[in-house]
């Protein structure tokens, strides 16, 4: 089971990636999620109980043609002002047993998309969260978190 842990201070050099206690030398870390959508593919509540999708890969600067998974396990990934943890445990990585939570709160069931793209080689960095509010009076609505 791998225990992720993804540390940066918004610039390269205060940067770091770890798995299990060990420091990874990776080349990208790549997270993409998509879940919490209607029939259409349209935003809807539910989260990660609606279903979805899920790419979680590190690539090493030893070998980065072959993609390595995070999960089974959790990865953690801590931004200037934001916080994801991402935990999947299930052996076979069943994605309902997928559980995210954004800056301390539990967004398991808000989840609508998250990508995070940190890429050494080709000077990529974007990460964004996507969550879904329901409303009981009025409109829902979407909001997108930029996380660096």
């Amino acid at each position: 089971m791998n225990n992720v842990v993804f540390q940066t201070g918004g610039d390269w050099d205060s940067t770091t990636l770890a798995n299990n206690g060990q420091e990874v030398l990776a080349a990208q870390l790549f997270i993409e999620l998509r879940a919490g959508r209607d029939d259409f593919g349209d935003p809807d509540r539910g989260g990660v109980f609606d279903g979805g999708e899920m790419t979680a890969i590190i690539r090493t600067q030893d070998d980065p043609d072959t993609p390595v998974g995070i999960f089974p396990g959790r990865i953690e990934l801590t931004f200037p002002g934001h916080s994801l943890q991402i935990e999947n445990t299930h052996p076979t990585f069943a994605f309902e047993f997928t559980r995210v939570w954004f800056n301390g709160r539990d967004v398991t069931d808000k989840i609508v998309d998250l990508y995070v793209d940190i890429n050494a080689v080709d000077n990529v960095v974007q990460a964004y969260v996507v969550l879904y509010k329901a409303h009981w009076l009025g409109s829902d609505e979407v909001a997108t978190y930029n996380i660096i």
